[in-house]
């Protein structure tokens, strides 16, 4: 349940984006993660109002790679998988996927969400959706 989602953590803002895009049959890249460093470093560095997530201020992006990278997110991305919420049934681990019933208990409660903070979300998902469907073909 999402009270503030202002106060929202990476973690939750992963799965909740991982969700909505499952739902939406949208591939989540994993072996190759460049499209989810973009996709935060774009929604830290945009002005999109008082309901942007805090978490997005403190992120720490480097430069050491061709693109800013994020090492706190490729951790979390990293430990979905291990911790086995989502799944990589390809060959190259190329893409990973979200089962329903996660996708389901990661939803729950936005719903209740405030319009601003739907908005955001909705705006999130929409960025991330043209980021993964370019870098994935």
């Amino acid at each position: 349940m999402l009270n503030k989602f202002s106060e929202v953590s990476l973690g939750e803002m992963v799965k909740l984006l991982a969700a909505k895009l499952h739902q939406e049959e949208v591939a989540l890249p994993f072996k190759n993660q460049k499209p989810w460093h973009m996709l935060f470093y774009a929604l830290k560095s945009q002005q999109v109002g008082s309901d942007k997530p805090h978490f997005l201020d403190d992120l720490v992006f480097d430069w050491d790679a061709p693109y800013p990278r994020c090492e706190e997110l490729s951790e979390f991305l990293n430990a979905l998988h291990v911790t086995a919420n989502v799944s990589a049934h390809n060959p190259h681990f190329d893409v990973i996927s979200v089962n329903d019933a996660d996708a389901d208990r990661w939803l729950a409660g936005i719903g209740d969400m405030d319009t601003s903070s739907s908005s955001f979300l909705q705006h999130a998902t929409n960025l991330a959706r043209l980021k993964f469907c370019s870098a994935l073909g």
